[in-house]
């Protein structure tokens, strides 16, 4: 009997005898394994190291703007004032040596003319305010600035110059803002105005880097004309 032939009639007979064995019930298929998302890194590119970053290139530093802190682009150069016999910058060309000698400064009298730098420094300040003189009559703008070589002044030193009762400023930089503007000597800071119906310039050297103006920590206005060029009260600053 052939092989096909015996596997027919096997079958014919369990159906016959009732005695077939059933089917195993199909079971469903196992569900496909989850796909991994994102990247899979092999240990070998993880664990290689990594090139080094390329070196950093110096550039200029430009500070962010705002209200504090202003950025005012460069201007040229403007006038600049001659220097006087002591090497002094004149603070205002055609100005009358005035005021008394105790007082707390030089006054420099005259109708609004342009005021100068004595010497080279940076600016403190130049804004309104920074006087007691603030009435309707009164010009109340000021600038104050550090010298960039103090003067020696008997066993002392002349650090800052102040300048009271502008009528103009050349520049606008309030206190405490950054950077500092910086003036050479003779440069140009405004135009001379009037404090107590005075028309006239107020000028103060500050000793020791003491700012606060009080007794002690400045020159009086007889000591200035000395520091300035030896002028006496009622002489005229050069014309330019």
């Amino acid at each position: 009997m052939g092989r096909n032939t015996l596997a027919w009639t096997l079958s014919v007979l369990a159906l016959t005898s009732g005695c077939a064995t059933p089917a195993a019930p199909l079971r469903p298929s196992s569900p496909p394994p989850p796909i991994a998302l994102g990247l899979r890194f092999s240990p070998i590119l993880a664990s290689a190291p990594r090139a080094p970053a390329p070196p950093l290139v110096a550039g200029p530093v430009i500070a962010p703007a705002s209200p504090e802190t202003p950025l005012v682009a460069p201007e040229p150069a403007g006038p600049r004032s001659r220097p006087l016999r002591n090497g002094s910058h004149n603070p205002m060309p055609g100005g009358v040596m005035a005021g008394y000698q105790a007082d707390t400064g030089l006054d420099i009298a005259g109708s609004p003319r342009p005021v100068f730098a004595l010497a080279s420094g940076t600016l403190d300040y130049s804004e309104p305010g920074h006087t007691l003189w603030t009435g309707a009559s009164d010009t109340a703008n000021c600038v104050r600035f550090e010298l960039d070589a103090p003067i020696p002044w008997k066993g002392r030193q002349i650090t800052h110059v102040y300048y009271a009762h502008l009528s103009k400023l050349a520049h606008l930089q309030p206190e405490g803002t950054t950077p500092r503007r910086h003036v050479e000597a003779g440069e140009l800071l405004g135009s001379s105005g009037v404090a107590n119906h005075s028309p006239h310039l107020h000028i103060g050297l500050l000793l020791d880097g003491e700012v606060e103006q009080y007794w002690g920590t400045f020159l009086l206005a007889d000591e200035i004309r000395k520091v300035i060029g030896g002028y006496r009260n009622g002489d005229i600053l050069p014309k330019e």
